[in-house]
């Protein structure tokens, strides 16, 4: 290679003391299927062995320059943007992963818009051990050029390592030294403000490691709000001394003054967001219901349930299960989430008092009337049973329970390093649970990691019980084997659920002609790419027990992608009725699909990947059409004597002592 040719794109990576992951992050860069890059790498003084590792690549690629001493990350990177000779700008972090194809992809979509100044992709979340953490919500849920530029004046939603950069323009603008961590962020504000485009690939194209000693991680600990709020006001006051105060910074103010009293006054500014995104109609309604159960001096009550949904989905089938093998009609059903859709509404009512509190709960002086009922019926009926799962509302309520009163959660699998969730919101209150319900065994063992990272007492695992969840018990069914192999999804379109990875699969399944179908049984289109619909079939929801029935027995094969799971309720029953899972291996999920004997686990970590693993898959079961039918008999047969429903029920009474 001729070292002096202007190189297409210079890879821009700082480097200081990285040398855990220095090697992987640089072996991701030299196999990008994209060829014409200079590999840019400003060594900052570190004192590890990331030099030797840099040094041990003979790739004439890579330029290396080493700082005297160590100028930190915003002076490295704006030294690189000098040094930088390609026409386009790659930002790559040291302890991160790029995917073969990405550079290829965002030179082929900056050639193509000249408009576009700075070009994202989305990420994914790794861990240290290179194992999928989810996805950044900011990121995952802001993709066009409008979203972003509504956006970004509120929150960061672009990933620093994902980006392309125009050279001749960036170098003019470069980072602020000014925003120390969060001198991207400043940068891309900059870059609207200057009239620029800012655009993202609808597609994950890095893996993007959080660990303890990244510097990201290290600045949130010290309180994402606080700094967020001081990157605002710094923005505002460099914005103005230069007098350049235009829409993006009037953007910038508006929600750093909304910042500013949520911040400040929590209490005041929930109360009026709340009120300007609540129906005061349906608040008083629900209000109104409210008060006349609770006015009913003759109320005898049952167990108390807190629930956040009763639309489709798993959790909420298994909510109504419990409800069910419960049996007790004065039993009572707090809902305290908005429900997209009333799947599950009618079986909850059928066997308890259903009261929608989504909107009273989000007013303080509404929770704490609610919550001082539900005190007067557990003082009234001893031994009251309060049950709940998934409900920040439950763990609220149980923080102060009277005397004799018995609490209860269910978790169905701990959610992402980077979401709160159950395991988050009772740490307060474990002492106070009576028994807390599993449905996967890893959770066991996460609650043990927690307990005793947060110093709770191990005594108090003892409360643990595992309880597996149920799929109705049916006759064997016996597939037809003979033309397509119909493969299907059943759920929602939930960030976590990554249909767009099935759908791409649906895409590339009929691009390579394979014999195959994709069924989709769910609202799901809106997470579906447009370019993929054609090679997918839409059921929408489907609620109707037969209806479901009748798609699970023509199917073939069940495909699912999520990044996080507990143990879905759709694998359970989609061994029941013979179909094969081929899922990623997530969550409590190889604690029943073993990997070659009744389902397929997918190992593999990037989307582009997990694409891949599930085409091949999908090709070669249609391949092999009787190894299919052995496997989907044993998927019956464990599905058969695993999740069985006189376990659960017998459980749940044992529990509620009936």
């Amino acid at each position: 290679m001729d070292t002096n040719l202007i190189p297409k794109v210079t890879v821009l990576m700082p480097v200081y003391n990285a040398a855990l992951f220095l090697r992987e992050a640089i072996e991701s860069i030299l196999s990008q299927s994209f060829r014409d890059f200079e590999l840019l790498i400003i060594n900052d003084g570190s004192t590890d062995n990331s030099i030797q590792i840099i040094e041990s690549f003979s790739d004439l690629r890579i330029k290396v320059v080493n700082n005297e001493q160590n100028l930190g990350v915003i002076k490295s990177r704006n030294k690189g943007l000098v040094l930088a000779r390609g026409e386009y700008i790659a930002n790559m972090d040291a302890d991160d992963i790029s995917l073969s194809s990405r550079l290829e992809k965002q030179v082929q979509f900056l050639d193509r818009h000249p408009e576009v100044v700075v070009l994202a992709t989305k990420l994914t979340l790794i861990d240290e051990e290179g194992k999928g953490q989810g996805y950044w919500k900011d990121d995952y849920n802001c993709t066009t050029i409008e979203q972003i530029k509504q956006t970004l004046p509120v929150i960061n939603c672009i990933g620093q390592p994902t980006v392309m950069m125009r050279n001749d323009i960036v170098k003019k603008i470069r980072y602020n030294e000014k925003f120390l961590h969060n001198e991207d962020w400043g940068l891309w504000l900059n870059i609207l403000s200057n009239g620029h485009v800012i655009a993202k690939l609808e597609e994950t194209l890095v893996n993007y490691r959080i660990h303890t000693n990244s510097s990201t991680s290290q600045a949130n600990s010290k309180g994402v709000g606080e700094k967020i709020i001081k990157f605002k006001l710094n923005y505002l006051l460099d914005s103005s001394k230069i007098l350049k105060f235009r829409t993006t910074e009037y953007s910038v103010l508006l929600s750093f003054v909304k910042d500013l009293v949520s911040y400040g006054m929590p209490s005041f500014y929930s109360v009026l967001a709340n009120m300007y995104h609540t129906s005061p109609v349906q608040l008083l309604k629900q209000w109104k219901v409210a008060r006349d159960y609770f006015s009913d001096s003759a109320i005898s009550a049952g167990p108390v349930f807190f629930f956040p949904f009763y639309h489709a989905g798993g959790a909420e089938k298994v909510h109504a299960s419990i409800v069910e093998a419960i049996g007790n009609p004065n039993s009572l059903i707090l809902f305290n989430g908005i429900s997209q859709g009333d799947a599950f509404l009618s079986a909850f009512k059928k066997k308890a008092t259903v009261l929608d509190v989504s909107l009273l709960v989000k007013f303080d002086f509404a929770k704490r009337w609610l919550k001082k009922k539900i005190e007067t019926i557990c003082q009234k009926n001893k031994n009251t049973i309060l049950f709940g799962s998934n409900s920040e509302l439950f763990y609220d309520f149980i923080a102060d329970i009277p005397e004799d009163t018995k609490a209860i959660d269910l978790i169905h699998a701990f959610v992402h390093i980077q979401e709160i969730g159950a395991e988050n919101w009772s740490i307060p209150v474990v002492a106070n649970l009576t028994k807390r319900v599993v449905i996967i065994k890893k959770t066991i063992e996460d609650l043990r990691s927690l307990y005793f990272n947060k110093y709770i007492p191990k005594e108090l695992l003892d409360r643990v019980v595992y309880i597996g969840n149920f799929a109705e018990e049916r006759p064997v069914i016996r597939k037809n084997n003979v033309g397509k192999l119909i493969v299907t999804y059943v759920g929602r379109a939930s960030a976590e659920k990554r249909i767009q990875l099935i759908s791409g699969a649906a895409k590339l399944a009929a691009e390579r002609r394979i014999n195959v179908e994709f069924h989709f049984v769910g609202e799901v289109k809106a997470g579906i790419p447009s370019g993929d619909l054609p090679y997918c079939i839409l059921h929408g929801e489907v609620t109707d027990p037969e209806m479901l029935d009748a798609a699970y027995n023509r199917s073939h094969l069940l495909v699912m992608a999520s990044s996080r799971e507990g143990f879905p309720m759709v694998i359970m029953e989609a061994m029941m009725h013979s179909v094969v899972p081929v899922v990623t291996n997530v969550g409590g999920i190889s604690e029943h699909v073993l990997n070659n004997q009744n389902g397929i686990l997918i190992e593999v970590v990037t989307e582009q990947d997990i694409v891949e693993q599930m085409v091949n898959t999908i090709s070669w079961f249609d391949s092999h059409r009787d190894q299919l039918d052995k496997m989907a008999l044993n998927a019956y047969e464990y599905a058969k004597l695993n999740f069985n429903k006189q376990f659960f029920v017998n459980s749940y009474r044992n529990l509620f002592e009936i």
